[in-house]
Parts: structure tokens; C-alpha cells; sequence
């Protein structure tokens, strides 16, 4: 039975009374203050113990870079988290969340999408993203899931983290794909755009050039191009110790220059999250939607749309926060990871729940 989307609404939460739950046995969330020390030795030594990188062929023939962090053969996993990025996102920006999932005991596979971090390309430009449509986003997920994650984690529930434009894409592959996912969380997703004033019925007008003029793999007009200079008041991240750890990942590293959209990429954005929230009722299994009351980024009156039209999604708003909620203060953050936790805890293989 289909919601009426006029009937949604979000849980305002209030991190720090207690409502969120409890974190899993072995996870310990960082704090502003201890982060910078940790993340320079032990998060440095279980990426080095732990994690390992890999490659596969797409649909199209490009090569897409990705990362595992399985658990010891002597701890049988709970479950599997599959984590794909945002717009201009790489597998560093995810170190830390990566981790509490490997502690908590789940087998963790992460996707670098095409266009960014060591994944292949389709432009020459080191800081320009583009993508011709999401549909390449969606077939390099599906081939993720069946040719590398399902054939290593039979068995066990397969959930997807998807950020920003990776909710766009989970929310796009959750429709095409039904039988990929066991459940999704959906983080800030990009399920309508923020135009900055620019009019709505402006955006065919501005496809339409796109297409005519030949501009796909050309920088999006307004885009910027990548400076070195940090920006932290105008970023989406609220910790300013998690900014600069992921700025001095960018710096060190050209393939993390990406800091600009193509044309093809703004008409393909466009597209995509018109036809995400056309198509959500598709989705039945359950989803735990997030989003930021100060997103620069997103407009949550997609998240309205879409929690409204799928039947099983539980969806809590941080009035106060910005866009990378896993970036936000630590009380932000407590809850926040409470809420994904508990949620997690529904898919547990079983006997094995803390």
C-alpha cells in the first residue's frame, strides 16, 4: 500500500537524551579531542592489518578501485555493510566509520564510484567528476554486489551506507535492483538538489544546452576548480579535526583532487533525482534516512517526497546540523551512530546480536 506523501515526517532527534540506544560492544567513538592521535596510529595500524584494496572491470570496461576490511576467521560476521561515497568522495573520507562498522563485527566493503578517488575515469581533468548518466553508477553497483560482495558473504544480510550522491545512486539501484539489499541507510541523500535561487524550470532549459552544445565533459558553469586552499567554514563537516585529516589526504594525493562537476554530471544529477523519487515506491525494504537541517547541498524536501512514498522508512532530521553528518559534533555523531547501529542490529546473522 502506497503512502501518501503528505503524511511524512521526520523524528527531530536530540542527541544526548538517550533515545538513540546503546553503541555495540568493541566500538568506542572518537571524540574531537582524541581524534587526531588515533587516526595517526591505530586507525593507521587496522588499515594496515585489515584492510585490503582491489580492482574490477565494469560493465564498460573501466577499472573501479575498492577496499575490504573482512573479519578474522575465528568471528563469524554479523552481517555485511557496503558503503559507497558522495559527490567528489573517496575511500579516505571513510576511514573512520569503516572502522566502528569492523569492530562492531561487520564485514565491510567499500566502492570507489567511477570519476573519483583510484577508480577510472571518462575526463582528463584530475579535479572535474562527470558521469554521463547515474544508469553507469547504478551497473557498476550491481556488479559490485554480484561479482565481489555476494560471492565472499553468502549468507549474511547485505546492507548499504550510501552518502550524499551515493544515495542517489543506492536509492536508483534499491528500485532497479531488488534483490541486491537487505536493507539501506541512506545519509543526507541527494534525492533533490539545492539550486541556490536558481528557478526550477530553468534546469531542462540548461540540459537542453548542455546536450546542444556538446558541453558534457566540460566544467559545469560556477563549478571551481581545485585551489589546495581549505575552507572549513564553508565546507559540510561541523569537526574541524575531520576536515583537515580528509584536506591532507587531498592535498598528498591527485587522485583526490576532485572538486568540480562536468555538465554531464549536473544534467545526469538532474535526471537522476527526479527519476529516484518517481520510482521510490518500488522499495520495500526497510531504510533509515538521514538528514541535516543545514544542508548547503541537499534539499530535504526530496527526503519528504521519498519517506513518503516508500513504506518502511525510518527517517530522523539533526535540525542543527550540516551535510556530513558522520563529520559532525560529537554529540551529533553519538546519536547518530547509535541510530545506524541499532538499525544494523535487525540483520544480524543469528545468536550473533550484542
Amino acid at each position: 500500500m502506497k503512502k501518501n506523501k503528505t503524511e511524512a515526517s521526520p523524528l527531530l532527534a536530540s542527541p544526548g537524551d538517550g533515545s538513540a540506544g546503546k553503541l555495540p560492544a568493541g566500538v568506542s567513538l572518537l571524540c574531537e579531542s582524541d581524534y587526531e592521535a588515533y587516526m595517526a596510529d591505530e586507525n593507521l595500524r587496522w588499515r594496515r592489518d585489515y584492510v585490503r584494496q582491489g580492482e574490477f572491470k565494469t560493465y564498460d570496461g573501466l577499472s573501479l578501485r575498492y577496499y575490504t576490511a573482512r573479519q578474522e576467521k575465528s568471528r563469524q560476521a554479523r552481517a555485511c555493510v557496503v558503503m559507497i561515497h558522495g559527490y567528489c568522495g573517496f575511500w579516505c573520507k571513510f576511514h573512520e566509520m569503516a572502522e566502528y562498522y569492523w569492530r562492531a563485527g561487520y564485514e565491510v566493503f567499500f566502492l570507489e564510484q567511477r570519476g573519483h578517488g583510484y577508480s577510472g575515469r571518462q575526463v582528463e581533468a584530475e579535479d572535474l567528476v562527470h558521469v554521463d548518466d547515474y544508469g553507469d553508477y547504478v551497473r557498476d553497483l550491481h556488479s559490485f554486489m554480484e561479482g565481489i560482495v555476494e560471492p565472499q558473504t553468502g549468507g549474511l544480510a547485505h546492507i548499504l551506507f550510501a552518502h550524499s550522491m551515493g544515495g542517489a545512486v543506492g536509492a536508483l539501484c534499491l528500485e532497479e535492483y531488488a534483490g541486491d539489499f537487505d536493507a539501506a541507510i541512506l545519509s543526507s541523500p541527494m534525492l533533490a538538489v539545492k539550486t541556490n535561487g536558481l528557478p526550477r524550470f530553468v534546469i531542462p532549459l540548461l540540459r537542453a544546452k548542455i546536450k546542444i552544445l556538446r558541453q558534457e565533459k566540460e566544467p559545469f558553469r560556477g563549478s571551481k576548480p581545485w585551489t589546495g586552499e581549505p575552507s572549513f567554514e564553508s565546507s559540510s563537516a561541523m569537526s574541524l579535526k575531520r576536515y583537515n585529516y580528509i584536506f591532507e589526504k587531498r592535498l598528498k594525493d591527485d587522485h583526490y583532487h576532485t572538486n568540480r562537476m562536468s555538465g554531464g554530471w549536473a544534467a545526469a544529477s538532474f535526471r537522476a533525482t527526479k527519476k529516484a523519487l518517481k520510482r521510490a515506491d518500488r522499495i520495500h525494504i526497510p531504510i533509515l534516512l538521514f538528514s541535516a537541517g543545514n544542508d548547503a547541498l541537499v534539499d530535504i524536501a526530496g527526503h519528504f517526497e521519498f519517506a513518503g512514498k516508500t513504506e518502511n522508512t525510518q527517517w530522523i532530521l539533526y535540525e542543527n546540523a550540516k551535510h556530513e553528518l558522520f563529520n559532525a559534533d560529537d554529540a551529533i555523531r553519538k546519536d547518530y551512530y547509535a541510530r545506524i547501529f541499532s538499525f544494523l542490529a535487525r540483520f544480524d546473522r543469528p545468536n550473533q546480536s550484542s
